[in-house]
């Protein structure tokens, strides 16, 4: 295995790690949020198409993440 291949497999790997922690503190954050209900007055209020479009391109996102960084694992 030469050394582009290696490179390109640990930095798939750290890019998994990232977005998976990313992912956990995603759903760890909605869930004390959910919680807490309301408990930050000072928090701005988005529509609800802005929530749903941002949720959204968050999603696509992760997936594309999770693709990406696992081909880079697989493929190579």
């Amino acid at each position: 295995m030469d050394l582009a291949a290696i490179i390109a497999k640990i930095t798939g790997a750290v890019l998994l790690i990232l977005t998976l922690r990313s992912i956990y503190r995603h759903f760890a954050r909605r869930k004390s949020t959910a919680k807490a209900k309301g408990a930050s007055p000072a928090e701005a209020k988005s529509s609800v198409s802005e929530m749903i479009l941002n949720n959204l391109l968050l999603y696509l996102w992760l997936i594309f993440m999770v693709a990406f960084s696992t081909g880079m694992i697989v493929n190579n």
